[in-house]
Parts: structure tokens; sequence; C-alpha cells
């Protein structure tokens, strides 16, 4: 690891922790693999950070594993007082009216005004996917304002998987619910391949009876395969309660990261940290047979 990556490291890390608020952003070169570093760096960093600007086709492609984000975004009556000089600002609230009152210099029309409408200021920003630094200029002008610029991080043309190996997780802890899930997976499991290869199976009531969201199972694998030694493969199947046709998904989560690029290649879905989705199958029959299908490429 370069000094270079390990000093933007600790400098995320310092500058997370001293930050009440984090604004991930996203850039317009923006792909499968920076949407998933996002939730990589939100997962690391906390409630704290808020992925503010993830591109619509990507979570779309992505819902049935992250829930969208939709941050909460400010209004603002914008005026250019340099243009329209003004002496006094004040407001007044009658019942439920609410008024802003200027003294102008000069008189003042409605088109001196501009309504803007950006999200609320972040104390420490991380941009990914960024091909030119204006284009991050420009977003923290007109939609991500961030309080302080020397709190902006840009990690673009930082390779993800040093920001994946080096930033430590924060200790989590698993609650009963989880467990029970975790449970009912272990139940319908069974190793095979010389116990290379771990199955499991959670169809949708499992879900339901346990009140877990599908979102919960790369990290739920990746802390499950250091407390029960799972294998370097793990391929979890299961349903989708929220649809009703197609409704069978595959999580692959390895450890070994060239058989899952491998995997991943075959199946024409994009990986990162170790997984990837396969989804749309009618039952679990199939998928498992698209699965197996899948396996003869290592």
């Amino acid at each position: 690891m370069e000094m270079r990556d390990l000093e933007h490291v600790l400098n995320i890390l310092t500058l997370a922790e001293q930050s009440p608020r984090i604004g991930i952003v996203m850039g317009p070169q923006s792909g499968d693999a920076e949407l998933l570093a996002a939730h990589a760096l939100k997962e690391r960093l906390g409630d704290k950070a808020v992925i503010l600007n993830a591109p619509e086709h990507l979570q779309d492609r992505w819902s049935h594993m992250f829930k969208k984000e939709r941050p909460r975004k400010e209004f603002a009556l914008a005026l250019d007082t340099d243009m329209y000089p003004v002496d006094e600002l004040r407001y007044e609230k009658e019942g439920s009216k609410l008024r802003i009152f200027l003294s102008p210099q000069h008189d003042l029309t409605k088109d001196a005004f501009e309504l803007e409408h950006r999200h609320i200021p972040s104390d420490m920003i991380i941009a990914l996917g960024f091909g030119d630094e204006t284009d991050i200029t420009h977003i923290l002008q007109t939609d991500t304002p961030l309080k302080n610029p020397a709190a902006l991080i840009n990690l673009s043309s930082m390779p993800l998987e040093t920001l994946k190996k080096e930033m430590p997780l924060p200790t989590r802890q698993w609650d009963i619910d989880a467990m029970k899930l975790w449970s009912r997976a272990l139940l319908r499991s069974y190793m095979e391949d010389k116990n290379t290869i771990f199955w499991a199976f959670l169809p949708k009531e499992d879900f339901q009876k346990t009140n877990q969201s599908p979102n919960i199972l790369p990290a739920l694998v990746a802390d499950m395969r250091v407390a029960t030694n799972l294998p370097a493969l793990c391929i979890i199947l299961w349903q989708d309660q929220d649809s009703v046709v197609n409704n069978v998904h595959i999580l692959v989560s390895g450890t070994d990261h060239a058989n899952v690029a491998l995997l991943a290649q075959a199946a024409e879905t994009p990986a990162a940290n170790g997984n990837f989705i396969i989804s749309g199958f009618a039952n679990f029959s199939e998928a498992e047979a698209e699965m197996r299908k899948l396996l003869k490429n290592l």
C-alpha cells in the first residue's frame, strides 16, 4: 500500500471522527462499483453518513439489496447582495404564514430572487466517481453544500480495494431477530464440494417472521464467516417478500475475489467487495440450477 493512500485513509478517519454529518456524493462517472463502495462507506461510518445523490438507475438495479436513499433537502431563497444590496433582513411568523422582510437599497422584483433546492450542509463530504474536479466544485455549489471546504475527500482516483482493506469495520452487535434469521438460514443449508461451498435458502416467510430485510445479508454473511468458519464461497438464495413474480435472488459472497470475479463475469453482473447479486428467478430450483451452471466456470 502506498504511503499516499495510507495518508488518505488516515485523513478520512480523522475527519469522520470529528464530523457530525458526512455526505457521500457520487459523480457522473459513477457505476455499480461506486454505489457498492458508497454503501460500504456508509456501513463503516455509521448513522451519521448519508448517500446524497445516488443515480436512480443504479438504485433501481440494486434495490433488492439496498433501500433507496431519499435524503431530505432544503429550500433556499437566494439573492445576490452585490447586485441588490440589503440593509436589514428579518422574518416573522403569523399563524401558518412565514414572512421574510428585506430592506433593500434599491427596488426589488421577484426576478432578483432564485429558489434553490439543496441537501442539508455536510460537515464532511466523500466524493466517488468524479473524473473532473470541476464537477465536484459544481455539485458542492449547487446541490451538496459543505460547511468546511477542507473536509472534502475525493476518492475517485483511489483504488476502492485500498479503502475496503484499510478502513476498520465498527464493532457490530447483531440483534436477536438477525440471529434468528441466520439460524433459519443454517437450518436450510448444506456444504458441498469437500466443504468448500456453503449453500443456504431463505424463503420470504423467514424475513417476515424475523422482521429483517435482505439488505443485511452481505454484512451478516461476512460476520458469520468469521464466527462460524464458513467456507470461502457462500451462496445464499432468498425470496423477496415485496415481489410476486421472479422474486428469488442469489447472493454470491466469497473471500477468494478472483473466483468471485470469474463467477460475476460469467453471470454478466458487477461484483464488489467479494459480493454480487443475480436477480429475477421464478423459484429456488431455477435459481439453484443457474448457479450450478455458473460454478462450472471455476
